[in-house]
């Protein structure tokens, strides 16, 4: 459906009384990745944002979304508090604060840093970052959605899923991609 269709069906919908919030975005071309604001001593979904890093847990999960099989980029900053430091490459080295859960850049690699051994969700990442994400729904994105989770389709909720240690996660908004994403991500060339 082309863009001009899709507006007349919104148009007759309004005017029989349906709701536009009704009508399913045909594409992702709508996905917002914008990162959440923080400070410090704030606390999202039990996850709080704190000056200091308390690493008796670091562990890293990749997250990879793709748009009707291309990638959008994570974005740096999700859980950091602004303003924010940020090396010439981009890489996030400072903010007023750091959530437990963060990225420093546009990799996908996310840092679950906590001074406790504790189990984090996928659920938790997108409530730091401000996003959605439920059952055919993240990023603004709303219609077919396909998670994998190193390699293997994941059919629960997505905000179930356990960030564990070198997982790679991969949401599929729309059209999967013509060639399957790879079930591992190389951290080997992760900063830190």
């Amino acid at each position: 459906m082309r863009f001009s269709e899709l507006a007349v069906v919104v148009l007759f919908l309004s005017s029989c009384g349906g709701s536009p919030q009704q009508v399913k975005t045909p594409d992702a071309a709508h996905v917002d990745t914008a990162v959440a604001t923080l400070h410090e001593g704030q606390v999202v979904d039990s996850v709080p944002c704190l000056r200091d890093e308390l690493p008796a847990q670091h562990i890293h999960v990749h997250v990879a979304v793709l748009d009707d099989g291309i990638a959008v980029p994570v974005p740096a900053g999700i859980g950091v508090g602004r303003p924010w430091g940020a090396e010439p490459d981009g890489f996030i080295a400072t903010g007023t604060c750091f959530a437990w859960i963060h990225t420093h850049d546009t990799t996908g690699v996310v840092h679950v840093v906590s001074p406790e051994q504790k189990a984090f969700t996928l659920g938790q990442l997108f409530a730091v970052w401000g996003q959605p994400l439920g059952s055919g729904e993240a990023l603004n994105y709303i219609g077919r959605l396909t998670v994998l989770v190193n390699g293997k389709r994941f059919t629960d909720e997505p905000g179930s899923i356990p960030l564990a240690n070198f997982s790679n996660i991969v949401l599929e908004l729309g059209k999967p991609p013509a060639v399957t994403p790879p079930a591992a991500y190389d951290f080997s060339s992760m900063r830190r």
